[in-house]
């Protein structure tokens, strides 16, 4: 089972790697299609293919609900607290997708205790499609 320490960590990692990606460009990066853009750099997909990894096996582990309470709430505010640099932003949304199978997991009270703080969190008319099925996700839970 994983700590939410450790899930902190990965997320400093990540952090730590975009910024050294967006320190390491070029300014002409990008522009009209030419060069790397920080989007583009590797630490975006080892984030996720690091997550995912981690996500799945506590999936199968089950841990106790407020564990996953714990952890689906760092990782569902994450965004919100780190909205720059954008190309880490979109990512730290992207993977909300990946809690998928946790949900399940939370009791009627920590499921209710998440819909509310991610409803406040993410406004409706900006959410995107995978926001808008943790949503989902979280109600039908909590009923």
């Amino acid at each position: 089972m994983i700590s939410l320490q450790e899930i902190q960590n990965i997320y400093q990692g990540y952090f730590d790697a975009v910024q050294k990606a967006e320190q390491n460009r070029k300014i002409t990066d990008g522009m009209f299609g030419f060069g790397k853009k920080p989007a583009d750099d590797p630490c975006h997909t080892e984030f996720l293919e690091t997550l995912r990894s981690i996500l799945t096996s506590e999936t199968h582990e089950k841990p106790d609900s407020k564990h996953i309470q714990e952890i689906l709430s760092y990782i569902y505010v994450s965004p919100a607290e780190h909205p720059e640099p954008q190309s880490a932003y979109w990512m730290l949304i992207a993977v909300h997708g990946l809690t998928n199978g946790l949900i399940p997991l939370l009791s009627k009270d920590d499921a209710a205790a998440l819909l509310e703080t991610y409803s406040k969190t993410y406004r409706r008319w900006e959410r995107l499609p995978v926001q808008k099925n943790i949503i989902r996700l979280l109600k039908s839970q909590a009923e």
